[in-house]
């Protein structure tokens, strides 16, 4: 069989165009598997860096969400430890009472074995830990906050049965506040420090119960100050709460605003990686088509021969 140089040229042109739409309906079947444009970046490459700058900032707003889970998981614990440490408080409170109403304790009840527990359940609460960090310990959260001294030896009192603050008697923390960011513009100050006068005054209230003596002779002026102590902590546990509170909120509308700025990436990378299937079946249609025709026009030109041509 001869072959024309024109057919020849005829030929690999088709077999070319061939070879063109076998890999465009490859393209396009790997499209509607995948319901991707492409497998890599090249394939997208006019759209490649918006796309890397949307995929890096939904990375980024990941991070801060699953950090912010666990600054949020903290303020949950240190509401919680409050909570308990007013319980603790009612208790000795209600012990004060009951001293000063009938200068004594109920029967069946010891004053130093209550001052004993309540200032270990104080110790227990403030030496809370999540994910092996203490949460009332300021910045030094690999140290026990809450360490007291041995009972045995009372605040001071001044000439007006009154005492001073006096920290320094439990705290081993610092004086920094816990900090985070919780986005790329703000950051929360969430941390208690142990040291904070509603627990300092908590602690000296319970350490003048133990220490006072019912039969001191200034035994009623000692517990007035101890109820006022009491009643000033509870007001600050109650300001406490409500500071953690306010933070809660500013931190769940962050979150809020974070994971709508993450569905807008979303979108935006949803858009430019998602293949269009009505445009990606059209075109395998298409050159599905193109192709079968350039199969028949290479075996129409194969059946030519330079005899059959000359007729």
């Amino acid at each position: 069989m001869v072959t024309r140089v024109t057919d020849l040229a005829n030929n690999r042109l088709i077999q070319s165009l061939i070879f063109n739409a076998q890999d465009k309906i490859q393209d396009r079947q790997l499209q509607l598997s995948t319901m991707q444009k492409s497998q890599n970046y090249a394939g997208i490459a006019k759209e490649a860096s918006k796309l890397l700058s949307a995929e890096a900032s939904e990375h980024r707003i990941d991070q801060f969400l699953n950090d912010n889970s666990t600054v949020n998981l903290r303020m949950d614990a240190t509401l919680n430890s409050i909570d308990f440490l007013k319980n603790s408080l009612n208790d000795a409170r209600g012990l004060v009472r009951e001293i000063l109403d009938d200068g004594n304790v109920p029967d069946g009840m010891d004053k130093d074995d209550i001052s004993a527990t309540k200032m270990s359940e104080i110790q227990d609460f403030l030496n809370v830990k999540i994910n092996g960090r203490y949460l009332f310990a300021g910045s030094m959260t690999s140290t026990q906050p809450v360490v007291p001294n041995s009972f045995g030896t009372a605040p001071t009192f001044d000439s007006s049965y009154e005492t001073e603050a006096e920290p320094a008697y439990y705290y081993k923390g610092d004086d920094n506040q816990v900090s985070a960011r919780i986005s790329e513009n703000v950051t929360l100050d969430y941390g208690v420090n142990a040291d904070d006068p509603g627990f300092e005054k908590l602690i000296r209230a319970v350490r003048i119960i133990r220490e006072t003596a019912l039969s001191d002779a200034n035994a009623s002026a000692k517990f007035d100050h101890a109820l006022a102590l009491l009643n000033e902590s509870e007001d600050r546990l109650q300001a406490i709460e409500l500071n953690i509170g306010v933070k809660v909120e500013q931190l769940a509308r962050t979150n809020e605003s974070l994971t709508s700025t993450k569905n807008s990436l979303g979108a935006v990378i949803t858009d430019i990686e998602q293949a269009n299937t009505f445009e990606a079946v059209a075109e395998l249609t298409q050159t599905q088509t193109m192709l079968e025709a350039s199969y028949n026009t290479v075996v129409r030109l194969s059946d030519l021969t330079l005899n059959r041509f000359l007729r």
